[in-house]
């Protein structure tokens, strides 16, 4: 394998044009670094105890990651003025100084070995900060590092990950992963690319035949040197259903391997610096070895065999083996969230507009609205936190512990429904963040626009978010019916008869016992529009499929609004679920009592959202469901102060931040500072503490 392709000479080249100062990228100080900053990193001024809560068990390896970035050039200043070209240059170049890093050498290391015991924390941990750098550095590493490198130890063996990644990690080549087609996304089992085996010359055919069969959207596919390609597996004239093979795009002068054609996607709305192309094979010989063949391998005559005999079990096992990749995703649409919410919050605690009449104009954060609409989106980047850190340490135990993904179908689902909500609320929250920093939020300047860009894709990445969704629901609904001994729908059917008071029951206990205003309330509340939505989907699917014969595909088509509602009430679930056990587990009485009150604004929200339905299912009366409003206001209100703390503690460096309205001094955007709010001085905690219990 050839060395790692960076056109580093043109990126050399180019570099005064866009890197203030000039100079070589390194470890050089950077102006822009504030004092506060500057002091934190000298030891000068330690971080908070609460920005070690936010940053968990890999603060250290944070630590050290946010040093080398702050310290680094290649990200001191914003990219959307350079070509498209140059843009790519510098991602690439930003990439090849993240890997080459010694904490960054170690860790891929440790993905090497495997089963080391917090590796996919430590990996999220890594992913977000980098995301916070530079988009596209981040979605980058995740192709090479994550799906590519994913791939190879996943699916191969020991001496397949030696030979085909082991390069890559020490920076020799680079690698991309190519699953998606012109004609089949989401459906990924009906891909159309063909691996023919030759047994005379032991070597795979991978062939392109038609145009539906076209890799498309493959990251790094214009500077890449290998390819995870999953094809149909043909051996004399039958399909094995689809497998993964390793084929070489381009050698490490950038010659591209014979048959192979790659066409550059060019301009997309954001990700500029990942080079997105189609991949067309015509007839491309590889090696019988390039093969990832843990779950399914052809000898040298032609003899297929698997440990697993079911075809749609097998490829099930093959994408359950990259779940960890799809929890990235949530990491990176969380890190887009963050940089969010720190500008709009700053800029409004800085920004003055109306106010009493013949007063001084008032912070635009003290009006209700702004408060409103931001405070709730900050609550959730910090559920988000704690359930992504929950979910990630579950992976590590079930790795260290052996256990296949494939088997780990709740996780599975945990991870699906975790991709699809935080990445929708990744959208929401940066367009409520855009709309509160008026003209100054539409500025490049100022990071909004490029974080609303470049995220955007997240909601169909890695599987569109509808459908990450249903795998929630086919989990949720096996799940449930496993205590019944007939099939699914009839089984769900006879304890929705015997349940029909639940709603009565669950009222009476929700206002009998527990306040609005405690979180038992709360996690009652979204425990019961997930029970009571499981079991009239049951009710729904046994009337289509039992008494109208309708087939099951068009029963469950029907019911699919339905079951949207069901996968999001669970991950609401979730979140709140895991948001409380963070705040029992905080051993710091002033962080605990703020994040009391965030984890209350976390779950007054969601069930405000949904206070419609509970009205419709007589959870609660009127006078209840105003009760909630109030709540949700007072509480914006409550914590709006206390946010530019937590915002400090998401311990973001200035180059990360770099808008101007954020208190990031830019001479590019001299008309655009606003000097950085402080956040008030922390109360005891007696004051402190949240009105409703826990």
């Amino acid at each position: 394998m050839g060395p790692l392709i960076h056109h580093r000479a043109d990126v050399t080249g180019t570099r005064k044009q866009r890197v203030a100062g000039g100079g070589r990228a390194g470890r050089g100080g950077s102006p822009r670094l504030s004092a506060q900053w500057s002091a934190r990193m000298a030891g000068a001024e330690p971080p908070s105890s609460l920005s070690r809560c936010l940053d968990g068990e890999f603060w250290e390896a944070k630590d050290v990651l946010r040093e080398e970035i702050s310290r680094c050039e290649l990200f001191q200043r914003s990219s959307y003025e350079l070509s498209l070209d140059q843009i790519r240059d510098l991602t690439a170049e930003r990439l090849h100084f993240v890997l080459k890093l010694p904490l960054m050498q170690r860790h891929l290391g440790d993905q090497v070995v495997g089963r080391k015991k917090g590796f996919i924390n430590k990996s999220m941990g890594i992913t977000e900060l980098i995301c916070s750098a530079d988009m596209a550095t981040g979605v980058k590493m995740g192709v090479v590092c994550g799906l590519y490198g994913g791939a190879v130890i996943n699916l191969g063996s020991p001496e397949q990950v030696e030979r085909l990644y082991v390069p890559v990690t020490e920076l020799a080549c680079t690698g991309m992963f190519a699953l998606t087609e012109r004609g089949h996304g989401s459906n990924a089992r009906g891909i159309l690319t063909e691996a023919h085996y030759e047994p005379s010359a032991q070597e795979f055919i991978i062939h392109t035949p038609s145009e539906d069969a076209q890799k498309m959207y493959i990251g790094n596919a214009m500077k890449g040197n290998y390819a995870a390609v999953f094809a149909q597996l043909i051996i004399k004239g039958e399909s094995q259903g689809p497998h993964c093979f390793i084929v070489p795009i381009r050698d490490q002068y950038g010659v591209m391997w014979p048959g192979v054609t790659a066409t550059d996607m060019k301009h997309k709305e954001g990700l500029h610096g990942v080079d997105n192309g189609i991949l067309i094979f015509d007839n491309v010989r590889i090696p019988r070895e390039n093969l990832l063949d843990k779950f399914g391998s052809v000898s040298a005559d032609g003899r297929y065999s698997s440990p697993i005999r079911c075809k749609g079990n097998r490829f099930n096992a093959m994408l359950a083996a990259l779940t960890p990749t799809r929890l990235a995703l949530t990491v990176q649409a969380m890190a887009a969230m963050k940089l969010g919410l720190i500008i709009a919050v700053r800029y409004s605690h800085s920004r003055r507009q109306f106010g009493p009449k013949d007063q001084d104009e008032v912070k635009i954060i003290e009006h209700q609205t702004q408060y409103l609409r931001l405070m709730p989106h900050l609550a959730a980047a910090l559920a988000l936190t704690f359930t992504t850190r929950y979910t990630a340490d579950l992976m590590d135990d079930a790795l260290c512990q052996g256990q296949d993904f494939q088997s780990n179908r709740p996780l599975q689902a945990l991870v699906a429904g975790l991709k699809a909500y935080s990445t929708w609320a990744n959208v929401a929250c940066l367009q409520e963040c855009r709309e509160c920093t008026g003209g100054m939020g539409f500025m490049m300047e100022n990071r909004i626009p490029s974080l609303k860009c470049d995220s955007d894709v997240f909601v169909t990445f890695e599987g569109d978010n509808m459908v990450m969704l249903q795998m929630v629901v086919r989990e949720l609904m096996m799940q449930y019916t496993r205590q019944f001994e007939d099939s699914m729908v009839t089984g769900l059917i006879r304890n929705w008869t015997s349940s029909a008071s639940d709603s009565l029951r669950t009222s009476f206990l929700g206002f009998s016992v527990d306040k609005v205003g405690d979180l038992s309330f709360l996690l009652k509340a979204l425990s019961y529009r997930e029970r009571v939505l499981q079991r009239s989907l049951a009710a729904r699917l046994h009337a289509k499929i039992n008494k109208s014969k309708e087939d099951f595909f068009s029963a469950w088509n029907s019911c699919l609004h339905h079951v949207i509602s069901l996968a999001l009430a669970h991950i609401h679930k979730v979140t709140l679920e895991q948001f409380a056990l963070a705040v029992q587990e905080c051993q710091v009485n002033g962080d605990r009592d703020l994040l009391t009150k965030f984890c209350l604004l976390h779950g007054t929200s969601l069930v405000y959202q949904e206070r419609a339905w509970y009205l419709e299912h007589n959870y609660f009366s009127p006078g209840a469901s105003r009760q909630i409003r109030s709540q949700l206001l007072e509480l914006c209100r409550s914590v709006k102060d206390d946010a530019l703390k937590v915002l400090a503690d998401f311990n973001v460096p200035p180059c990360c931040i770099q808008a101007p309205i954020a208190g990031v001094a830019n001479p590019r955007a001299e008309w655009g500072f606003y000097p950085q709010p402080q956040s008030r001085t922390t109360q005891p905690h007696t004051q402190q503490r949240a009105t409703s219990k826990l």
